[in-house]
């Protein structure tokens, strides 16, 4: 047995009993004759206590369980005028029929002419009595007439019997009213019936649930030999509401040793007790007694079961007896569902939706709730929709937790337009639906709209509290709208409620997020009551700007005041950190302090081997996430993906995502920029179509990532059906799509398209300028580029860095020597831009390609930078053209210094060498980079034809067109051979044949994809082909010619820039 119940309050001595019985005000006269120890026995505790009735009773949720409920001939009485009426022969006929027809006219709901009968009656006797009771009470559930009626009685010295004192223990419970209880239960002592099991089993009930345990376990026992399964049912079910369901379960050792065996409603309220503490061993021994007494094809005990095995955290066994039911309703169902969503699997949650529609049994409002719930968590918009139309056809679409479920679905579902559209059908607006509302609002950003909800609140007199608030101060946090923050901030002083911890925090956050530094520091500085998540908060922003020697100020400061840091103070300054060492330092000084490590502190370092190519670490760090069990994490999953993607080891990427059970929108969008980053644009194609498949909706992120991978292969009409999927989704005018799209157009050739979507968006940043400035560059269009510029200014945009680069690479491609150095000075004397190496870069280019190679090396003597391979690799490409030998070996030896991996550094000095004529030199650098095992990248050219991409590498034979492409070839080297063109053999290495040469040159991968093109599209038709590295000489001029011969325009886009070959000439002087 467990331990004892705690008594409820009661008077102390026989001292008390004059104050005990004042305190309930019991006013007829015939309790004066109960002894104090009556009163002592009865006492109570505070009406505080009060419990509700069993949700698993069958009667309504107000009434006492239907085995309390009386029946005629079912009570023993004891001697009375009950007894009086019977030696007599029972009521008079008057009294009888009345009585009969109260009772019939009650049954039907007519308790008005119920009324009307009654009070016809002379002298109504104590059946009448008890009808008109009986009726207000059992079927008008008008508890507080029945109780006047029954007063009444009492006045007419009319004596009551056992029915009528259990319809006034009904009343008495129902209405809470324990002092009018008291005074029933001093009349049963009264009038003799204490002996009476029905009468107690309803005392019983009726102390519990009006949270008096003591009294209800002393009538229990008074009760002793008397007591059958319903007395033994309700005390156990009085434990478990009160919070003793161990106590509720030891009851049932204690009935058996009494020989009474335990019944459906037993049964329930043990399973309920056993789902209250979570002992599922518990309740497998009921489970065993159901299978043992023939329980198991109950529907109410199987249903009870699941819900106990699923509130014990044993989903299994649930599912396994939900299969063997041999029928199902929809609580069942429900309760399944529940069991789903509880342990997050959602998409479980939807198909147990779906069973239960294939079993025919009809949904009701918490099953679509969970279907609701279970598309928000997926945060599928698509299926959510669909669950919208099925609760649409329900009808309980307004119900106000359906519609509330629907609403927060659409804006877990980034749909605020359809969640705003769900919420103004509402009939009623409460405040937790304005508050599910302001909160997707304030997630995305949109303090304006949010701050129209927040006012249509109080046109609507609804009150906000302080989750109101909190959500407006979000809005405005996440928009930078200052204004409308201190417009917020002023409503909050007026409500009295600034002073909150949580609303001071969030005003803190908006103000660091507008930029107002002061604001923010003056508000922490004032705040009387600071918590660790104040703390956080300042500490976070200064990480997140990079202001890291003032967040470890604050962060020694917040210990020197008391406060420990916790994960999120952690993992703030472990994200702030510049590189992998810092980061992993700090990591180590976490787990020092006593801090465990949680999926973000992991996530942040796994983001630093992602920037610093930190391979062998992130493994490490990878072994230690499975350790400790966060690699079920899907946050985790997601940026460990990521991390191996940006390393160079897609393939572990790969495993790593077919290892996941559960993926969301941004697993998908990781693995598709994985295989973008790696030139696999087909492969990430197909990951688009599968993710789709799989139920996911592509978000914002998902399109811009394949739009990038259009993009990198130049696969125009897979990204104009993707545009397409943009209008029909609403995002073609979003600036980061718009910016994409332009991008996009503008790698592909298409610029004309790119200025149709750059005229078509609503607002442009510097980032869209810089794009369409940077697509003309790569046409070799400096007047268009100039352009373009100058249009920026005059919407008064301020150039950035990343302008100037594009206008300083348009200077470059067009050879623009003065123009590039004009723009150089500008951006630094007019626009105070300090130049990055990015810009030097190009200024190295322009300098090469202009012949002033003297002055590119001087340039990059005096750089910064002591390790720049980029420019002397630059530097060195440009020696071959000018036929600067001694220049390029320097350039060489430079790269070599920096231990550079790359091969580019001996290919270029090769072809400078092969150029000059210097064979043995060749040779000797071929050799050279043999021994040094550089790797060099493999050539990959890519056309898309009938939407397939299809791929080549040198001499690639694998294609199903091979002999076509290959006899294509042939013919076109042979006709233009007789129009004039030369092989530029010096760029095959020695010790081949001429004719070797030759081949080996037609092999190259774009001349490949250039004729399967001319193969597979009508004349007249563009050819877009994509290359991964720059084209070569002899491709370049190989394809001015067949653009002239075949008639055709042909763009390939290589890693450098757009070639757009017409009429048997190039946009680019690369080759010139």
């Amino acid at each position: 047995m467990g331990s004892q119940c705690p008594q409820a309050l009661a008077p102390s001595s026989v001292a008390d009993f004059s104050q005990f019985q004042q305190h309930f005000r019991l006013q007829d006269p015939s309790v004066l004759s109960l002894p104090p120890s009556a009163f002592l026995a009865l006492a109570s505790s505070p009406a505080s206590l009060i419990s509700e009735i069993s949700p698993f009773s069958a009667s309504s949720p107000a009434d006492p369980p239907a085995f309390c409920r009386s029946k005629p001939g079912q009570l023993a009485f004891s001697e009375g005028k009950e007894q009086d009426d019977a030696g007599q022969g029972g009521p008079d006929e008057d009294n009888f029929r009345a009585s009969f027809q109260i009772r019939k006219l009650a049954s039907s709901g007519h308790l008005e002419e119920v009324n009307e009968v009654f009070r016809s009656l002379l002298q109504p006797d104590a059946y009448a009595w008890s009808a008109v009771i009986s009726a207000y009470s059992n079927f008008g559930c008008d508890y507080a007439q029945a109780l006047e009626f029954y007063h009444e009685m009492i006045n007419t010295s009319v004596v009551p019997d056992g029915h009528v004192l259990l319809e006034v223990l009904r009343a008495c419970s129902n209405l809470l009213d324990l002092g009018q209880g008291m005074h029933t239960h001093s009349c049963i002592l009264k009038y003799g019936l204490d002996s009476d099991v029905y009468l107690g089993n309803a005392l019983v009930s009726m102390y519990a649930k009006l949270g008096n345990l003591d009294c209800a376990c002393l009538v229990f026992k008074k009760l002793m030999h008397r007591r059958d399964v319903v007395s033994w049912s309700t005390l156990i079910q009085a434990y478990m509401e009160h919070g003793y369901s161990f106590e509720a379960y030891d009851l049932l050792d204690h009935m058996q040793q009494e020989g009474v065996q335990p019944n459906e409603f037993t049964l329930v309220c043990l399973l309920k007790a056993c789902s209250n503490i979570g002992e599922v061993e518990y309740g497998e021994r009921i489970h065993s007694f159901v299978i043992e007494h023939g329980f198991e094809c109950n529907l109410f005990i199987g249903n009870t079961l699941m819900d106990m095995y699923v509130k014990c955290d044993s989903l299994e066994r649930a599912q396994i007896l939900l299969s063997k039911l041999l029928k199902w309703d929809v609580l069942t169902w429900s309760i399944i569902m529940g069991g789903f969503a509880g342990r997050g699997l959602f998409q479980e949650t939807l198909e147990a939706f779906k069973k239960m529609q294939e079993n025919g049994v009809m949904p009701d409002e918490v099953s679509y709730v969970y279907l609701a719930k279970a598309c928000q968590s997926l945060e599928s918009l698509r299926q959510g929709s669909l669950a919208h139309s099925l609760i649409v056809e329900s009808g309980l679409e307004l119900h106000p937790l359906v519609g509330g479920a629907v609403v927060e679905m659409y804006i877990r579902c980034r749909s605020l337009e359809d969640a705003c559209a769900m919420f103004s059908r509402l009939p009623k607006h409460d405040l937790s639906i304005l508050n599910v509302l302001l909160s997707g609002y304030g997630q995305n950003g949109l303090s304006q709209k949010a701050y129209q909800i927040f006012l249509s609140m109080e046109q609507e007199g609804i009150e906000p509290d302080n989750v109101t608030f909190e959500s407006l101060i979000r809005a405005c946090s996440i928009s930078g709208d200052l204004e409308q923050g201190k417009q917020v901030h002023c409503r909050l002083v007026k409500f009295g409620i600034e002073s909150w911890v949580r609303i001071g925090n969030a005003l803190i956050d908006m103000y660091s997020e507008c930029g107002f530094f002061e604001e923010a520091y003056e508000l922490f500085d004032e705040s009387s009551e600071l918590d660790v998540v104040t703390w956080n908060i300042l500490i976070s922003w200064l990480a997140h700007t990079r202001q890291v020697k003032e967040a470890m100020f604050y962060f020694e400061r917040m210990q020197h005041e008391g406060f420990l840091p916790n994960q999120v103070t952690w993992n703030a300054l472990i994200g702030a950190q510049f590189d992998f060492e810092g980061a992993i330092q700090l990591f180590g000084q976490m787990q020092q302090g006593g801090i465990a490590p949680n999926e973000i502190t992991f996530v942040c370092i796994l983001q630093k081997c992602c920037r610093s190519g930190c391979l062998e670490q992130g493994m490490q760090l990878h072994s230690d996430i499975v350790k400790v069990g966060l690699d079920v994490e899907l946050v985790v999953q997601n940026t460990l993906i990521d991390m191996y993607a940006k390393n160079n080891c897609l393939e572990t990427a790969c495993l790593v995502f077919g290892t996941l059970t559960k993926r969301d929108v941004i697993t998908w969008n990781v693995l598709i920029a994985g295989h973008t980053m790696h030139n696999h644009a087909q492969e990430s194609f197909n990951l688009f179509q599968r993710m789709q498949q799989d139920g996911v909706d592509p978000d914002r992120a998902t399109y811009v990532g394949i739009l990038q991978a259009c993009s990198s292969i130049a696969t125009l009409e897979h990204g104009r059906q993707i545009h397409n999927l943009l209008i029909d989704r609403g995002l073609e005018l979003d600036l980061h799509v718009g910016n994409t799209l332009i991008d996009f157009y503008t790698k592909c050739g298409e610029m004309e398209y790119a200025h149709v979507v750059l005229n078509r968006l609503p607002e442009r940043d510097e980032v869209t300028w810089s794009t369409i400035i940077s697509g003309h560059a790569k046409h070799c269009d400096y007047a268009l580029a100039c352009q373009c510029f100058s249009d920026m200014q005059s919407e008064r945009l301020e150039p950035t860095g990343g302008v100037f680069l594009s206008v300083l690479s348009a200077c470059s491609h067009a050879c623009l020597l003065d123009n590039g150095c004009f723009y150089f000075r500008l951006m630094q004397q007019d626009h105070g831009i300090v130049p990055s190496v990015d810009h030097f870069m190009v200024l190295v280019e322009l300098f090469g390609k202009v012949g002033c190679l003297k002055e590119a090396e001087d340039l990059l003597e005096t750089l910064p930078w002591i390790s720049n391979t980029v420019g002397w690799m630059t530097l060195l490409g440009s020696c071959k053209k000018r036929g600067s030998v001694e220049l390029a070996r320097q350039c060489f030896d430079h790269l070599m210094k920096a231990r550079s991996k790359s091969s580019s550094g001996f290919v270029l000095l090769s072809n400078v060498y092969a150029h000059a004529g210097l064979e043995e030199a060749v040779d000797e650098i071929v050799s050279l980079r043999k021994r040094a095992d550089t790797w060099k990248q493999p050539a990959r050219a890519y056309i898309e034809i009938d939407n397939q991409v299809h791929d080549f590498v040198v001499g690639d034979t694998s294609h199903s067109r091979s002999e076509e492409i290959y006899s294509t070839l042939t013919r076109i080297n042979t006709e233009l051979k007789e129009a004039g063109y030369r092989p530029h053999v010096a760029l095959v290495q020695r010790g081949s044949s001429l004719e070797q040469k030759e081949k080996s040159l037609w092999a190259h991968s774009e001349k490949l994809a250039v004729a399967l093109g001319l193969l597979s599209t009508p004349e007249g038709t563009t050819i877009r082909v994509a290359k991964n590295l720059r084209v070569c000489a002899d491709c370049h001029d190989v394809a001015k010619l067949i653009s002239r011969k075949e008639r055709r325009d042909i763009i390939i886009k290589d890693s450098h820039c757009l070639h757009h070959f017409k009429d048997g000439d190039c946009c680019c002087k690369e080759f010139d």
